[in-house]
């Protein structure tokens, strides 16, 4: 009577090693062939403290289930080239709309209810995806290591020799953010054609070996004096400065790039209809002003405030990303990124 006990225990133990040791991804597209249908898959790169209260809202509003996987924006989309999670996710919760179009074959249009409370320019003129909130890449410094004076006021400042070993920059191949202002380095003095790798050279030449594996690593770095200057997202640096912390922002004068983080609709979705309400959820007026009052986010739509502290879009020289044909070609940018770093170590 007691070996049924003492098999079912062992067969307990190793599923649970296995369940340890498989990767995320993974471990999520096995259960979900098991889970019931009525559970909304959502893979998105926005940080777990904004995913895991709106999800836990959400819920608790509705009364449907949300199952959620979160990593860096290129990493869910490298995902997404598999066919176990391009069947799988229901809905892609951020991310830069400019990523979402390289992928538009595996999204369905949708138009949410509140289309009438969103700018044209944030949003797929075919509807594939609409704006979720807008995230300026912005200078982060540090006060207490670097004084206002002295701060830099430009791009092509970080360029400066001083600042070698002092700026914290994210992988472009794991972050969003990072990726942007690479492609806008290659964008500034460019003369004629193609793209100017010279200001990439000089910048990695001053980033002295130091590529931090993600955004978070960013921010943080730059708030706790690991370094001076970063370049980052100004909600990260909001958020900081409500905290107490010791740093401040700067708008870069040539141009402040922002990203569109974006909410789409899976084409394959298995719960298009549960999706649906979930997209109109994240773009209601009760999400979004609560996205701007706790985490200092600049809501998508028209009939809402800049966070507290910020300085209205229209008074950022914003630099258009439309411009940018980086996106298409960024296994080749990447490439000469890599072969770059290498030859720089």
């Amino acid at each position: 009577m007691k070996k049924p006990g003492l098999i079912l225990l062992i067969c307990c133990v190793i599923s649970l090693i296995l369940i340890m040791q498989f990767p995320s991804h993974k471990f999520l597209s096995l259960i979900n062939k098991e889970i019931d249908s009525d559970v909304l898959t959502i893979y998105s790169p926005l940080n777990e403290g904004i995913i895991i209260p709106i999800i836990k809202e959400f819920q608790e509003t509705t009364g449907i289930q949300v199952e959620y996987l979160s990593a860096g924006t290129m990493e869910l989309l490298k995902l997404l080239d598999t066919k176990e999670d391009k069947y799988l996710m229901d809905v892609m919760w951020g991310g830069s709309r400019e990523y979402l179009e390289i992928y538009l074959d595996l999204f369905e249009p949708y138009v949410t209810s509140y289309d009438d409370k969103i700018e044209d320019t944030y949003k797929h003129n075919q509807n594939y995806f609409s704006g979720f909130n807008l995230l300026p890449i912005v200078l982060m410094y540090n006060t207490k290591l670097v004084t206002p004076e002295e701060v830099p006021n430009s791009w092509m400042d970080l360029l400066d020799p001083k600042w070698k070993g002092k700026i914290a920059f994210a992988d472009p191949n794991n972050s969003g953010s990072a990726y942007l202002a690479l492609s806008f380095f290659l964008q500034l003095n460019n003369s004629g054609s193609g793209y100017n790798w010279r200001n990439i050279e000089r910048f990695i030449d001053n980033l002295d070996g130091k590529v931090l594996a993600k955004s978070s690593e960013t921010y943080d770095s730059v708030a706790n004096g690991d370094f001076a200057i970063g370049i980052t997202m100004e909600e990260a640096v909001v958020q900081y400065l409500h905290k107490g912390a010791d740093v401040n922002v700067v708008y870069l004068k040539e141009g402040t790039p922002v990203i569109t983080d974006s909410i789409a609709l899976m084409k394959d979705a298995k719960n298009k209809e549960n999706a649906k309400i979930f997209i109109d959820f994240v773009l209601s007026e009760k999400v979004q002003t609560y996205m701007v009052d706790y985490f200092y986010l600049r809501s998508i739509r028209t009939d809402i405030a800049v966070p507290e502290g910020l300085i209205p879009m229209e008074e950022i020289n914003i630099y258009d990303v439309k411009n940018l044909d980086t996106y298409s070609k960024k296994t080749y940018v990447l490439n000469i990124w890599k072969e770059l770093i290498v030859m720089n170590q």
